[in-house]
């Protein structure tokens, strides 16, 4: 029964370590900023492009047609401008964004410490860099 209690405590520590909380948010940014990129692209900047090259028949890279019109600056290519789709996409990134923010704020309320455990500071380094170079000079 020990080995079991070992196991679950050693899994415990592996689950609050800063390393991993590190891992999952930089995981769940990433994908919330290729979201709106992808948004970015489908939405607004492939319908702008069909605008200026005078036909809403534009294909993607998967060859998906984006608009159906070739009759160059008139309303209905306008269309094929998607802001609503765009807007909706950033609001869902700061919403998800900020509850991420809040977890990792409750998880250093709860643990007391950051997301990952930096190495030494800037001034333990240059205290370092400086007696290596007295050393040095000594010689």
């Amino acid at each position: 029964m020990a080995a079991k209690k070992g196991l679950i405590q050693e899994f415990k520590e592996f689950v609050a370590s800063g390393d991993l909380m590190s891992f999952a948010v930089a995981f769940i940014m990433a994908a919330l900023v290729k979201d709106l990129i992808a948004s970015f692209i489908e939405n607004i900047f492939s319908g702008i492009i069909g605008l200026f090259a005078g036909c809403d028949e534009i294909l993607d890279a998967a060859g998906k047609k984006i608009g159906e019109d070739c009759t160059g600056l008139t309303s209905k290519a306008w269309k094929s401008v998607k802001y609503g789709a765009f807007i909706n996409q950033i609001v869902t990134f700061l919403m998800t964004a900020f509850v991420v923010f809040m977890m990792v704020k409750a998880y250093k309320k709860a643990t007391g410490k950051g997301l990952a455990q930096d190495g030494p500071s800037d001034n333990d380094l240059l205290k370092e860099i400086r007696d290596e170079l007295k050393a040095n000079n000594g010689r």
